[in-house]
């Protein structure tokens, strides 16, 4: 009994801690997605969700997240195993490689907006070429071409970090398995097929992850591109939270929060679901 106690009061601070700054906070964001009213609230119950999904601004953020989702993500992964498989078959002389590749996350956020305003901004290098060759000069940060801008930055920032842990399982492959599967006229989309595949989907599933997350944090590159209203290509679910707390509106952001919560629920379970599936089907 006593060690029972005492392992209770080890965890009672972290228990604590999370209670006062997750369990409350996202108590309090569900009252307010359902009450409306300041200082004494009042139960409207779906109403809000209901305006909520009406808005223009809100779709049209849900439509472009899930976009740069469908989008950035495929790319990313395939980019970052392909780059971790050549490093991989290349050995010791790619490590000063691996190392520029995963330069861009530490990088700060002011050499990125000078980088984005050199490339894409006025009188910028692009538009530099436009005119050398005769074109036009085109205003990128404030077009339809902004949001292939932030998946280029979205891929130069996260390929090196997702590499990493692609060419790390990778070093755990028995070099012997494809030694013997060569040996009997394996090549090399059957060695990647039956040998590399196998190995690399459990972090695959963790990489998808990883990359959902690092998605989410694409406001800032969105920010960068073209500041809190951007081309409405960009316009993603971070911009429509941020003006909404701009202007105190306290109502909205819980809502949109509490669905967004909901959406990622729903989808995790939908996966981890779909995998034991598969487990008891095996």
């Amino acid at each position: 009994m006593k060690k029972r106690n005492g392992g209770f009061w080890l965890a009672f601070p972290a228990l604590a801690g999370f209670a006062a700054f997750y369990l409350v906070p996202m108590a309090i964001t569900i009252w307010y997605s359902v009450s409306f009213g300041i200082g004494q609230r009042e139960y409207v119950g779906l109403s809000n969700y209901r305006e909520l999904f009406e808005n223009q601004m809100f779709r049209k953020a849900v439509a472009n997240t899930g976009r740069f989702f469908a989008v950035s993500i495929p790319v990313l992964l395939i980019i970052s195993l392909s780059l971790a498989m050549i490093f991989y078959s290349n050995g010791k002389r790619t490590r000063l490689l691996r190392l520029i590749y995963f330069y861009p996350m530490v990088l700060p956020a002011a050499s990125v907006i000078l980088g984005v305003q050199m490339i894409w901004g006025d009188k910028g290098m692009l538009d530099l070429l436009c005119i050398l060759f005769g074109a036009k000069e085109r205003e990128w940060l404030h077009s339809s071409a902004a949001f292939w801008i932030m998946c280029i930055l979205y891929w130069w920032k996260y390929t090196g970090f997702h590499m990493m842990i692609f060419y790390t399982r990778l070093l755990m492959i028995p070099k012997n398995y494809y030694e013997y599967a060569k040996m009997f006229g394996a090549g090399r989309a059957e060695c990647f097929r039956y040998i590399t595949l196998p190995f690399v989907l459990p972090v695959l599933g963790f990489n998808i992850l990883l990359a959902i997350m690092n998605s989410f944090k694409c406001y800032k590159e969105a920010f960068v591109i073209g500041g809190n209203y951007p081309d409405e290509s960009i316009y993603v679910l971070q911009h429509f939270m941020n003006n909404n707390f701009q202007h105190l509106n306290f109502q909205k952001i819980s809502t949109a929060s509490v669905t967004i919560l909901l959406a990622v629920l729903l989808f995790v379970c939908s996966v981890y679901g779909v995998y034991r599936i598969r487990k008891e089907c095996r």
